[in-house]
């Protein structure tokens, strides 16, 4: 089975249990419209500009471009209290529908911003500077969190040309449209949910993304996703390895054991145990860890969110409850793995 179709009959997996659980309100299920308690497009913008304006002498908002086919802007959120600090960039979703990223990424500025005077806040604020990026997909996470599609993963290009969007089948993949690697990439239909476009850095957004790695150089990049099958849920995956290059071995021992750090800080959502670190190579494709690995010499992790219930329904979506849990655990997590780094 391909990839398509394995992602295609994870979302009828999803929407059939959820449709059986519906009835019975103590079950965990995908709830859609996303409960009250995620971001919206207003908020979102509101509480990034007021950090920003009550902060401004360590904190600037920076519209570092718009996107391909909304023209909506795409922020990022500096936060740096000197010009020396290493540079770490939170990008909380490349994907609209994995939206626990965001929320993650949202809290974890608020978290600086609010509490300089904590220990903890002001070891990171002196040994780092941020850039968070709350979201690369302002369209996708907009079609979902307002309520028009809940699967909507790509952005919305039209990428069939026919002058009308189709919230299920247009749109690109932006973490598959980085310029290094991309024509490793198996080539999927324009319909697929892996398409990844006409060429590489075909999209504004990722455009946007690339041309503020080539300013700031980062140190540490954390890439947030929610895996819908569950296949990838609560894990941590590395860039993909060139193994007979043993100039970067110690790299990849270096952010593994980061890794390492983060995701046995994390429970699991539903089930015993932590997060565990991707036992074996990742894929050579065209995404973000890759290109700001190998590009850049960034150590990049993208880190699955949401977990899977005891029906093997990935949990992207959940209830408040549940989502105040996993933000408040990997803010946690977050902030324990910066510190610990040398």
């Amino acid at each position: 089975m391909n990839l398509h179709k394995l992602y295609i009959s994870g979302i009828m997996l999803v929407i059939l249990l959820n449709m059986a659980q519906a009835s019975d309100a103590k079950r965990i299920v995908n709830v859609f419209p996303l409960d009250k308690a995620y971001y919206r497009e207003a908020r979102l913008v509101k509480e990034l500009t007021a950090l920003a304006r009550d902060n401004g002498s360590f904190v600037k908002l920076h519209k570092i471009g718009i996107t391909q086919a909304g023209k909506n802007p795409i922020y990022a959120l500096q936060i740096q209290t000197e010009i020396d600090r290493q540079p770490v960039l939170i990008v909380g979703q490349h994907h609209g529908d994995e939206v626990l990223g965001l929320e993650i990424a949202m809290e974890f500025a608020k978290k600086l911003v609010q509490n300089p005077a904590d220990a903890e806040v002001a070891n990171l604020l002196d040994r780092y500077s941020f850039w968070i990026v709350p979201t690369l997909n302002p369209d996708g996470w907009i079609t979902v969190t307002s309520g028009k599609y809940q699967w909507k993963r790509k952005n919305n290009s039209d990428t069939n040309q026919n002058r009308r969007l189709n919230y299920k089948t247009d749109g690109v993949d932006l973490n598959r449209n980085y310029p290094l690697f991309w024509e490793l990439d198996r080539e999927h239909p324009e319909h697929s949910p892996y398409y990844k476009g006409t060429a590489p850095a075909s999209e504004n957004e990722v455009q946007a993304i690339v041309e503020l790695a080539s300013m700031i150089r980062f140190r540490y990049a954390f890439f947030y996703h929610s895996s819908i099958t569950g296949t990838y849920a609560e894990k941590i995956y590395l860039p993909w390895q060139d193994r007979r290059d043993r100039s970067i071995l110690q790299d990849f021992i270096a952010m593994r054991s980061l890794a390492e750090t983060y995701a046995t800080l994390v429970p699991r959502d539903y089930a015993e145990g932590t997060y565990s670190v991707h036992p074996g190579n990742t894929s050579k494709i065209g995404n973000s860890r890759n290109y700001f690995f190998y590009e850049w010499g960034t150590y990049a992790y993208d880190i699955e969110v949401g977990g899977v219930n005891k029906q093997g329904v990935g949990i992207i979506h959940p209830r408040a409850n549940m989502r105040d849990n996993i933000v408040k655990k990997n803010l946690r997590a977050l902030m324990q793995t910066l510190s610990a780094s040398d």
